[in-house]
């Protein structure tokens, strides 16, 4: 009798244990499947809601900005133009056209989650730019 006890004892253990593991894993993947790339040169950037996105640049000026932004931990109105993309949020950021500004008079202003949801709107909205107040936290490339 007491090795039956022992052995549900393991048992409800390891069932815990691999719970966390799956909850991990998921998030791991939820994660990912917001920071998809295809170039050797992208960052991570958080918008003031906590969401984050993945964004790629050819100009080396706007990457050079972005690494600096992610030194210094500054923020600033990152954005570009709203194109579809097959990562969680459905859109990305032309990679062409990123822009990284203090002010932002000529784009309109938002956050991630928000292109998201409306995502016909922000690709045609009067701004050709839309920008979203981030910093950066990682950088690869």
């Amino acid at each position: 009798m007491k090795n039956r006890f022992i052995l549900v004892g393991v048992v409800c253990v390891a069932v815990v244990a691999s719970s966390y593991f799956v909850l991990w894993y998921m998030n791991h993947l939820d994660y990912l499947s917001k920071t998809v790339h295809e170039t050797n040169k992208w960052a991570i950037i958080m918008d003031s809601h906590g969401d984050i996105i993945a964004i790629e640049t050819t100009s080396d000026q706007v990457w050079n900005t972005l690494v600096n932004l992610h030194q210094n931990g500054t923020q600033m109105w990152i954005g570009g133009v709203v194109e579809k993309y097959g990562n969680k949020w459905g859109f990305r950021f032309k990679p062409t056209i990123i822009n990284v500004a203090v002010v932002t008079a000529e784009g309109a202003q938002t956050w991630i989650k928000d292109i998201s949801e409306n995502l016909n709107y922000w690709m045609n909205t009067w701004a050709k730019i839309t920008y979203v107040w981030a910093k950066v936290t990682e950088i690869h490339g």
